[in-house]
């Protein structure tokens, strides 16, 4: 085990799919299938599918009456490195949920353990998932997901500490470095990257020093992707533009995982990172005390009048965040 005794499970995870609930998925299908070039999979009254590679479901779309994420899958290489995680789960005493049939294919799946995770964020795990063979539809040459899995989520936490324990508890997560943006002579916001495998990052985890806020409404800040090449990357960039998308950062290259990106809000409330070109991390150099002084070498400007829109919509979210408590499932 990477943070005790017993087996670990680095390396034998990736991220597999998420779920999103929407209140009108006509919005949803056209910023899949028109702005980011995603294959419909399945649609219907209640739900919407895509696919990027092979597997049947890699983003998952249920109308709700609220916007948010609800769910992020994690795909175990085997049945021994899913049962290390059941392990740990009972250990803390975490209720998991096992689905299989229909409910299961709903996710692309055989079968999944489900249970609650940080910030009430569904955490389902499966081995097996449910693949296509027919060819994709889709706008650019290719999505890079591989053994290192679809790509990353951020999440605010105001139970930092709590929070980065829990992944590292779980997941055998490692740190791969962080950032912390200054203000004048104080830290004004602190982002731990967490990677499972050979992703620089799975998860990131921001805070604030200093009083602990949420400045986002919604579970997840922002998911991530990556296209295949730079000539996709620029193509949905100019592509979203053309469709009178905003953006909520343009193209710019962040520090750490050298990946260039740009940032646009989903129908969801939460923003999707397009990225293209991040690092793989080869554990037999990688230094984990890297810090970091910006979140973007260039670039990742916020447009025009938007700055001042985002920073007060930011401030209000956050101080109604200081008398919400954050969950955490032990």
């Amino acid at each position: 085990m990477e943070n005790g005794v017993g087996p670990g499970v680095f390396g034998a995870l990736s991220m597999g799919y998420l779920v999103a609930g929407a209140r009108n998925l006509a919005d949803w299908k056209r910023f899949g299938c028109e702005a980011i070039g995603l294959h419909l999979a399945c649609e219907s009254e209640s739900q919407l599918a895509f696919r990027m590679d092979e597997h049947a479901r890699r983003i998952i779309i249920e109308r709700r009456d609220a916007d948010d994420a609800i769910a992020l899958g994690w795909q175990v290489n085997d049945r021994a490195a899913l049962d290390i995680i059941l392990e740990r789960l009972a250990a803390n005493n975490v209720s998991v949920e096992f689905l299989q049939g229909d409910q299961a294919a709903q996710r692309g799946v055989l079968t999944l353990h489900r249970f609650v995770g940080p910030k009430g964020l569904l955490i389902e795990l499966f081995v097996e998932p449910l693949t296509d063979s027919k060819p994709l539809q889709i706008l650019s040459s290719g999505f890079n997901i591989g053994r290192a899995g679809l790509g990353h989520i951020s999440v605010m936490s105001k139970e930092r500490d709590r929070t980065i324990a829990f992944w590292r508890e779980l997941f055998d997560a490692r740190i791969s470095d962080r950032i912390e943006i200054s203000s004048g002579k104080r830290v004004a916001l602190d982002v731990t990257f967490l990677r499972v495998n050979e992703r620089h990052h799975s998860v990131a985890i921001a805070a604030t020093r200093g009083p602990r806020i949420d400045m986002f409404p919604t579970r997840v800040q922002h998911f991530n992707i990556e296209v295949a090449t730079l000539d996709d990357l620029t193509a949905t960039f100019e592509r979203c533009r053309a469709l009178g998308y905003k953006m909520s950062r343009n193209i710019g290259r962040h520090p750490n995982d050298k990946e260039l990106s740009f940032y646009l809000p989903t129908p969801s409330g939460f923003e999707m990172e397009i990225g293209w070109d991040a690092l793989v991390v080869d554990e037999a150099w990688w230094e984990s005390d890297r810090v970091y002084d910006r979140m973007s070498n260039w670039g990742h400007d916020i447009p025009g009048a938007l700055s001042t829109e985002l920073g007060l919509r930011h401030v209000l979210t956050g101080i109604k965040s200081l008398r919400r408590e954050e969950f955490l499932p032990w």
